[in-house]
């Protein structure tokens, strides 16, 4: 019984939501294409987050791709994804939860960001 039995990956909850922009490619048809709009990043993993905006992208299990920008540490980033569920959350806001297509580079940023991130923070709390 040695072995993790884990196969998701760990997801950082932001414990302060961090602000985000959520871009629906213009390629994409329907709402908010070509546009960016303002959200906040709820969690994160090397698979996947989850986001709060006031966006609703009228949600169809796998048609929607979206690029979402956020900062964690100094480094700004950027990543496609698919939306993999959606829901109102509340009057005028939508959360959804999306699959990052990272390539192996992207994955190696994002993991690095992580981990830098998770110190500051544990440092912050930790005084």
């Amino acid at each position: 019984m040695g072995g993790s039995s884990r196969k998701e990956p760990f997801r950082y909850v932001m414990n302060q939501p961090i602000d985000c922009w959520l871009e629906v490619p213009a390629s994409n048809a329907g709402p908010g294409a070509g546009k960016l709009t303002e959200g906040i990043l709820l969690d994160l993993s090397h698979s996947g987050c989850k986001v709060r905006t006031s966006l609703n992208l009228r949600f169809t299990a796998g048609d929607t791709k979206l690029i979402i920008h956020f900062q964690l540490n100094d480094e700004k980033l950027q990543f496609e994804g698919s939306v993999r569920w959606g829901w109102m959350f509340g009057l005028g806001q939508y959360q959804y939860g999306v699959r990052l297509d990272l390539q192996e580079a992207e994955e190696d940023e994002l993991l690095r960001e992580l981990e830098t991130w998770t110190s500051a923070r544990s440092n912050v709390e930790g005084m």
